[in-house]
């Protein structure tokens, strides 16, 4: 079976999947389009390769493969059946209830889906990932797909599955039985799941431990898939919910090695513009999920408010104490204990938080040198360091962070004041020559206000930083941020976890 899209106006358009219809509500074609393409992107990733796909027009059909890398490349018309409707059937349909995402939903950057279990699936925005420009086929702008080919006429002779016949469990069974009879077969008498054997016959560690993550990953835990399986202790398992998947999706990306130690510094020249609202939340995602190993660090060349949003420690130190006394961990014995002493660890979350100077009296400043002295002995601890940044472009200490970032993170309100700030600094560290760390940046919308926000502001903001950015992602509105109280990672809405993990698993994406 093939999924399929098809594009019902300029403002809606129905995917087809196995697991049921998504249907997409935005505010123009191309975001209609860029929004089935990312849902075919999603389902990539959740298959683990690519995809065949048809996407319905009302005039053109076309046939394409789609890579969990984003990449789109045409591939010749066949006759395989499709999820959804015949190709020749009607174009506009009435809606079946399926699953409906909108251009305008205040979440990650992602377009969420609350299942009928309240589980929310996610999938990047209009604007959500702009890919290197090598993976970009020449014949698939991002406002049209092609190649194209004419719709097909109607062939009685062989006729194509209609919307009820696709969700037939009698024909899904069928297919698989298919599939499994083409399938090599293992030697009469052998355990139907026996792991992979090694050259001598035997299954190794290294198979067993492969065989026990395959099923694990298979074991649903949420929804009614989640519920069957707790209640049957395991006998009946269902397929995980889309939703299920894409989540694990995300937590698997953040998980992934990494090379070295990383930096992910987070920007924007206007104070107010949740700066260290991402820095806390990106810190708290990627240490909960990875298991520790993440700092988050205020780099303000003076006194910033980062050590304030955290769990306060015993000690009072800061970055500048341990500017002063690096020759003490600057050695071969150096240990995580001796670190402890100058950052305050945040308890459940996993991360641990390096604040700026707190002293109102003092004239102590961090200048780039010390910036680049701290961040060599920080790297021998952390494997990822997000980096809060002061206001000051032309700050030594600030430039420092932004030429070390392995990822850089330009963090907006829908504010005109801090979109404007965060534009106006992407054309400056255009002009000094820092082209590079902006096309890999990676956009964060964030909603200061209950609500969706206007609609037009939003596709605006999405056009402008997506054209600059590799993806722009969306986070919503958190009750929970507007007092300025420390980080309670147990009182945020499960709504807002989820959209920071995706906006994490985008930053990670970089590394």
């Amino acid at each position: 079976m093939i999924a399929q899209a098809r594009i019902t106006s300029d403002t809606t358009a129905t995917v087809h999947l196995a697991d049921g219809p998504v249907e997409i509500d935005a505010a123009s074609l191309p975001e209609v389009r860029s929004q089935v393409k990312r849902v075919f992107i999603d389902e990539a990733r959740v298959q683990g390769g690519p995809v065949d796909v048809v996407i319905v027009e009302t005039d053109v059909v076309h046939h394409l493969q789609v890579s969990p890398n984003g990449r789109i490349t045409g591939r010749p018309a066949d006759d395989r059946p499709l999820y959804g409707p015949p190709i020749d059937g009607p174009h506009r349909q009435e809606s079946r209830g399926g699953r409906r995402r909108r251009a305008g939903e205040p979440v990650t950057g992602e377009h969420v889906a609350v299942d009928a279990d309240g589980h929310v699936s996610a999938t990047p925005s209009a604007s959500a990932e702009k890919l290197p420009v090598e993976e970009r086929p020449a014949e698939l702008p991002d406002a049209a797909f092609a190649p194209r080919h004419p719709a097909p006429p109607s062939t009685p002779s062989e006729p194509r599955p209609t919307a009820s016949s696709t969700v037939d469990p009698s024909a899904s069974r069928a297919a698989r039985e298919a599939r499994e009879a083409r399938a090599p077969q293992p030697p009469v008498g052998a355990p139907r799941h026996s792991a992979p054997r090694s050259d001598d016959g035997r299954p190794t560690l290294q198979d067993l431990q492969t065989s026990s993550r395959r099923i694990a990953r298979q074991t649903p835990t949420r929804g009614f898939p989640g519920a069957i399986a707790r209640l049957t202790g395991g006998a009946i398992l269902l397929p995980p919910t889309r939703a299920e998947r894409l989540h694990r999706d995300q937590v698997e990306r953040i998980r992934k090695p990494l090379d070295g130690p990383k930096n992910v510094v987070v920007v924007n020249l206007k104070g107010g513009a949740h700066k260290t609202t991402a820095t806390l939340m990106l810190s708290a995602t990627m240490g909960s999920v990875r298991g520790g190993g993440v700092l988050a660090w205020d780099n303000n060349e003076t006194r910033g408010t980062l050590g304030w949003r955290g769990v306060p420690a015993e000690h009072q130190r800061t970055a500048l104490d341990l500017l002063h006394d690096l020759d003490r961990l600057d050695s071969s014995t150096a240990s995580v204990a001796q670190m402890d002493q100058y950052v305050r660890p945040q308890g459940e979350t996993q991360f641990d938080i390096l604040a700026s100077d707190e002293d109102p009296g003092s004239a102590a400043s961090i200048d780039g040198a010390a910036f680049q002295a701290l961040d060599r002995i920080l790297s021998r601890f952390y494997r990822i360091k997000v980096i809060d940044t002061g206001n000051n472009v032309r700050a030594s200490n600030w430039l420092a962070a932004v030429h070390s970032a392995d990822q850089l993170v330009i963090v907006s309100t829908l504010r005109e004041d801090t979109f404007n700030a965060a534009a106006w600094m992407i054309d400056e560290l255009r002009a000094t020559g820092l082209s590079e760390q902006v096309d890999r940046a990676v956009t964060i919308l964030s909603h200061s206000a209950p609500g969706n926000g206007e609609r037009e502001l939003r596709r605006r903001l999405h056009d402008h930083f997506g054209a600059h950015t590799r993806t722009v992602v969306e986070v919503p509105y958190e009750k929970h941020f507007v007092s300025g109280t420390p980080l309670n990672w147990s009182a945020l809405e499960p709504y807002t976890k989820e959209a920071w993990q995706a906006a994490a698993a985008a930053v990670v994406d970089g590394l």
